[in-house]
């Protein structure tokens, strides 16, 4: 059977106005030759999305279109720019006809270049090469700092990360083996997809759709992804052993800039009792931005267990993973390089007591708790701990009207809350999701 899951998340949260990830205040002053000085120093201030338009910016071309009466040899630029949470310092001082000079300063990692070529546009341009080229390792010591300091990192130290996402992914398929002593439901059978056991269940194919927007420290991010997971029976003698493949795609916005991410990742469910699972699993990622000259690749591998009981009518699962999440060099030409040192163990445990009760209109419905808490070690990053709270509705049996508005491919429906925060900083991740689900 093709089980397919379709989830619309919604979240809310407190309304924040947004900035650029990259940001500008430019001064330039002017020679004035009659009194032979510099007079009248001009200066403004620019937001951008996306690191094209900030390096253009910092171009002869962006300049005199900004500041009138600018000279590509006479006139004197200070720039002082935040690159996506990383203040970076860029002068141009006086030069001459067939010489000029760029000044570059990252003050918290303590670099200081400088680049003198015939052109001014060519000094821009080769500042630009050289953090895109990862010269000196400088383009992944900023991603370092930005994954310990800052919101604005895309590969780790936040959940909308991807690494974040790995860890989301991988937790998630082991919270979704179903009961295998299930509650009885208020007409006294268990059936659908909040009842089916163990092992009698199928192995279906879930193709799911999702979204989100988060806030960390007021940077809004939003999140369009995509699951894909099989599980194979690899053991005919005992169908509860299964192989499983999950992939996810995530189109990731932060203000309007894009990245895209995609991983897949292999696990092995074993079960040691007639209760209690264990899947180990690997996986990689990859994440790509041209707007945010972001790339990086991460590779993780995992142990997850999933215990189950029952306990005055509820059944109760508790899940615990233990990850292992290491960052790949990765370069892809006129976009970006990076090889940041990033290593995390990664320790994520939950319950998720639940129960089938009667609801409207004679239908039984599984509610069960959402309890989470994620906890990185390592590395340092900026969310290093946050937990979910949450619940979930799920019908037992097949929904008549839902059957006919799908045309009979509808099993069941779900409907789910979540309040997502950090109990260590609730000023760096906090927010609401909402979620429904169709299971086809």
């Amino acid at each position: 059977m093709k089980k397919i899951s379709v989830t619309i998340i919604l979240s809310l949260f407190p309304y924040c106005a947004f900035s650029g990830v990259f940001q500008a205040d430019i001064t330039v002053s002017n020679f004035n030759s009659k009194t032979n000085s510099y007079e009248y120093p001009e200066t403004q201030n620019f937001d951008f999305d996306t690191a094209g338009n900030f390096f253009d910016q910092l171009t002869n071309k962006g300049f005199s279109a900004s500041f009138p009466g600018y000279n590509s040899v006479t006139s004197i630029v200070s720039a002082k720019t935040l690159y996506q949470g990383v203040d970076i310092n860029v002068t141009l001082p006086a030069g001459s006809t067939n010489s000029s000079k760029l000044i570059l300063e990252i003050p918290v990692l303590g670099v200081t270049k400088s680049f003198t070529r015939a052109k001014r546009s060519d000094a821009t341009d080769a500042m630009e090469d050289y953090l895109r080229n990862d010269t000196d390792r400088t383009y992944s010591r900023i991603l370092e700092y930005q994954v310990a300091n800052t919101p604005n990192s895309q590969i780790a130290g936040n959940p909308t990360s991807l690494q974040g996402q790995l860890v989301s992914s991988t937790f998630d398929y082991a919270t979704n083996i179903p009961p295998s002593s299930p509650s009885s439901s208020a007409s006294g059978t268990s059936s659908g997809a909040g009842g089916a056991g163990a092992k009698g269940s199928s192995n279906p194919t879930l193709v799911g759709v999702g979204g989100g927007t988060y806030t960390q420290k007021g940077l809004e991010v939003s999140i369009i992804s995509v699951p894909i997971s099989k599980a194979f029976g690899i053991d005919s003698d005992d169908p509860r052993k299964k192989m499983l493949i999950n992939g996810q795609f995530n189109y990731v916005t932060v203000g309007q800039a894009a990245s895209f991410q995609g991983s897949l990742g292999i696990g092995y469910m074993q079960p040691i009792t007639d209760n209690w699972y264990l899947i180990p699993s690997v996986s990689y990622g990859a994440i790509g931005s041209v707007d945010l000259a972001s790339l990086g690749q991460i590779f993780s591998t995992s142990l997850s267990s999933n215990y189950q009981f029952n306990f005055a009518g509820y059944d109760i699962s508790f899940v615990n993973m233990f990850g292992y999440y290491k960052t790949l060099p990765l370069s892809i030409g006129n976009v970006a390089s990076s090889d940041p040192n990033i290593d995390n163990y990664v320790f994520k445990n939950g319950i998720f007591p639940s129960k089938v009760v009667p609801f409207f209109f004679g239908h039984d419905v599984r509610i069960k708790g959402i309890f989470t808490d994620t906890e990185f070690t390592g590395s340092e990053v900026f969310v290093r701990q946050y937990n979910e709270v949450g619940i979930e509705l799920s019908s037992v049996k097949k929904i008549d009207w839902l059957e006919t508005v799908s045309f009979g491919l509808a099993d069941s429906f779900s409907l789910s809350g979540k309040y997502v925060f950090s109990i260590e900083n609730p000023n760096n991740f906090e927010g609401y999701e909402i979620g429904m689900g169709y299971d086809f």
